[in-house]
């Protein structure tokens, strides 16, 4: 069974781009803060952020622990943490202006001022509206001058402000999250290290149609393992990965070479989850040359 490019396009329409981003800027900056070394520590999800329900729609529903957890590996490769930063936020100097949280949301992009739309019917008196006439569709979003002021004022809410923590996620699952479990469930992965698989994919390449992107790695994969007879999940998953190994280690982009090279390794742990722990039972140890955290719940 193959699912292809109908599938391609993201919620309101959207494709995400491939390339030189927050994603990929900090595989390379928490490659080399870490390595050779290795970290070793618990995560006790009751003490981490607010978790946020299970995500049904589209005929899918994902329990909110497994949400969770899922969550919580691909935050280990974006920040380096289980736990969720919301208070991030730094213009990288890539053109796309503001990227903020361990989701990578641009401010070059539409999908940040849908976060402040959203976190102002919680608190209509918020400091961040005054933006928006600076921010897509209205402004560009890379024009620093209008936008002096912005990182403290995110900053701020972001510590003390909990309807803007759920905005962003409600923003990045509508981006990443329930496009990820869709494709899982047309593909018939089940498993939950399927999903944590799909999830962080999309997360890292984008949903876009360019040949880095996850459903080009999606495409290849199935080419690469469709054969006559019953449909293998870990032989699927297996290809998968081996697919996104190859784009990370010469992608299309050569724009993002350098950075996608020195994030190999969490496909490394994935494929280790792959292997050794499919139904991502506690403790979820995430493990590779560049990371050993163990994920614990109370």
């Amino acid at each position: 069974m193959k699912i292809r490019s109908k599938t391609r396009s993201l919620v309101n329409g959207r494709e995400l781009p491939s390339g030189m981003n927050r994603r990929s800027m900090l595989a390379l900056s928490f490659a080399a803060a870490i390595s050779p070394c290795s970290l070793l520590f618990d995560y006790d999800a009751a003490e981490a952020e607010t978790s946020h329900g299970s995500t049904e729609g589209q005929g899918l529903a994902v329990p909110r622990e497994l949400v969770r957890r899922i969550k919580a590996i691909t935050n280990v490769f974006e920040v380096g943490s289980p736990e969720a930063d919301y208070s991030y936020i730094e213009d990288l100097g890539d053109g796309r202006g503001y990227t903020a949280t361990q989701y990578g949301l641009c401010s070059n992009e539409p999908e940040l001022a849908r976060v402040i739309e959203l976190h102002a019917r919680s608190t209509p008196e918020t400091q961040l509206m005054r933006y928006l006439p600076s921010l897509p569709p209205r402004g560009s979003g890379t024009d620093m001058k209008k936008l002096s002021g912005f990182v403290d004022a995110w900053q701020r809410e972001a510590r003390g402000r909990p309807s803007l923590a759920q905005a962003c996620e409600t923003v990045a699952d509508d981006l990443y999250f329930t496009p990820a479990m869709s494709a899982a469930h047309d593909m018939q992965v089940a498993s939950p290290v399927g999903q944590s698989i799909f999830y962080d994919t999309i997360l890292q390449h984008g949903g876009g149609n360019d040949p880095d992107s996850f459903w080009s790695i999606l495409d290849r994969a199935q080419d690469i393992s469709d054969h006559p007879g019953p449909f293998s999940e870990s032989r699927f998953l297996e290809a998968f990965l081996d697919v996104r190994r190859s784009v990370l280690m010469n992608p299309a982009n050569v724009a993002t070479t350098d950075v996608w090279r020195a994030s190999v390794a969490r496909v490394d742990a994935l494929a280790n989850l792959l292997k050794r722990n499919p139904a991502l039972l506690l403790p979820i140890l995430v493990e590779s040359t560049d990371v050993r955290i163990a994920l614990t719940w109370a």
